[in-house]
């Protein structure tokens, strides 16, 4: 493959965009708390890019960011990378499946995701530090909100992308 290929510049530009996400998350995402909650910027993205028809960039992704994720986080390694991972193979499963470039379900599938992953937040969490609805009621709600507010700013970024036929998502 040559440097300079369509190819190569392509993944060096998803590269670089995972890049640009993951310092964000950890330079302005605390910055960012509403309520006491940050967003987490990263898995807005994840599933944002679940909707492009590449699904090794999806799955590598999501494989790549959740372990930068949980090699920073000083959480359980390995629950953001499974957290993404399967979160992202279902919606990228389920929705090329059944629709192609339908706004509505993505925003729907990217609001389940959001819901999937907060309720599995507060669940994990919750084996260490208490009360389970706490939990929800304090953290995962908000957060959940949050995330898909970002996720939905994605998406829009995405959509736009993919009517130019070119950007950062696409070639």
């Amino acid at each position: 493959m040559d440097i300079f290929s369509k190819e190569a510049l392509l993944v060096i530009k998803r590269i670089l965009l995972c890049l640009l996400v993951l310092v964000t998350q950890y330079v302005f995402a605390d910055k960012l708390r509403i309520f006491g909650v940050a967003p987490n910027i990263v898995f807005a993205f994840v599933i944002a890019i679940a909707f492009i028809n590449d699904f090794s960039f999806n799955m590598y992704g999501a494989i790549i960011l959740g372990l930068s994720l949980d090699a920073l986080s000083g959480r359980i390694f390995g629950i953001y990378m499974l957290t993404f991972a399967v979160l992202n193979f279902l919606v990228t499963e389920f929705y090329h499946s059944a629709f192609s470039e339908n706004f509505v379900i993505e925003t729907l599938y990217g609001f389940i995701a959001m819901l999937l992953y907060s309720f599995l937040f507060a669940f994990f969490t919750s084996l260490f530090k208490g009360n389970f609805f706490n939990m929800i009621t304090k953290i995962a709600v908000i957060e959940c909100i949050y995330n898909f507010v970002i996720f939905e700013v994605f998406l829009v970024i995405q959509k736009k992308s993919r009517k130019k036929k070119k950007g950062i998502f696409l070639n």
